[in-house]
């Protein structure tokens, strides 16, 4: 007789997580594969308004690494922020490095496409957002701060990258642009940060059902949120 067993909270966590929307390949989104052949000012639109969301990663990290316990996870993310927020250098912020590069594109073609304005919706998905990761438990925000940025977040970019770099009208102007902000976000750096977050997540959930029930709570509005996101780019 062959016993049945139930998966156990991990498996379960980890198969909830790995069948969530995102979580697959990003390439497959049509929303994604849009930025190729948007006209060039559309995707300087749509990359300024994704540096705003670039900023407040920072600000939301800063405040789970205030609000969760010391230990492996609480050592990553210190070690997240503080990459993502120059490694001691403001300029070099990623929200800045994103900027450069932004200004470098801008520039190249009239100077005429950025509006340094936020998006009324994006402005107002980023308020929602903070909100929720203010109002709920320290767990839940790291579903959303934590786990949600780096295992969501750098697919999508790594996938936006991918999109500018296969426009023909950019192929001369990228290697003269600071690229820096891409480097980081679609190289080895963040493949590391996400595997090990993972395995740091690992650590948090053990066997509690109500740590894994709210960082997956977290990692689904964080799911809601890039989802969102992406429905407003595709209208801008």
């Amino acid at each position: 007789m062959v016993l049945m067993t139930s998966p156990s909270i991990k498996q379960s966590f980890w198969q909830a997580i790995d069948t969530s929307k995102f979580s697959g390949n990003p390439a497959l989104d049509p929303r994604l594969q849009s930025l190729r052949n948007i006209s060039l000012p559309k995707l300087v639109k749509v990359l300024e308004q994704y540096s705003y969301v670039t900023r407040i990663h920072a600000k939301s990290l800063n405040y789970v690494c205030n609000v969760i316990n010391p230990g492996k996870l609480k050592v990553l993310l210190d070690e997240i922020f503080f990459e993502e927020t120059g490694d001691g250098n403001p300029d070099d912020s990623h929200y800045n490095l994103l900027k450069k590069f932004l200004f470098g594109l801008n520039e190249s073609f009239g100077g005429t496409m950025l509006t340094n304005t936020i998006n009324p919706r994006v402005e107002a998905l980023i308020e929602n957002y903070e909100n929720d990761l203010n109002t709920h438990p320290a767990h839940v925000a790291i579903g959303m701060a934590g786990m949600g940025t780096e295992c969501i977040c750098g697919p999508i970019l790594e996938e936006i990258w991918a999109q500018i770099q296969g426009r023909k009208d950019l192929e001369d102007v990228l290697p003269q642009l600071n690229l820096e902000f891409w480097h980081i976000h679609t190289g080895e750096i963040d493949h590391s940060h996400a595997l090990r977050m993972r395995n740091a997540i690992d650590g948090e959930v053990r066997d509690s059902e109500e740590s894994a029930a709210q960082i997956l709570q977290g990692y689904q509005l964080s799911v809601n949120f890039w989802d969102d996101l992406l429905n407003i780019f595709v209208t801008l």
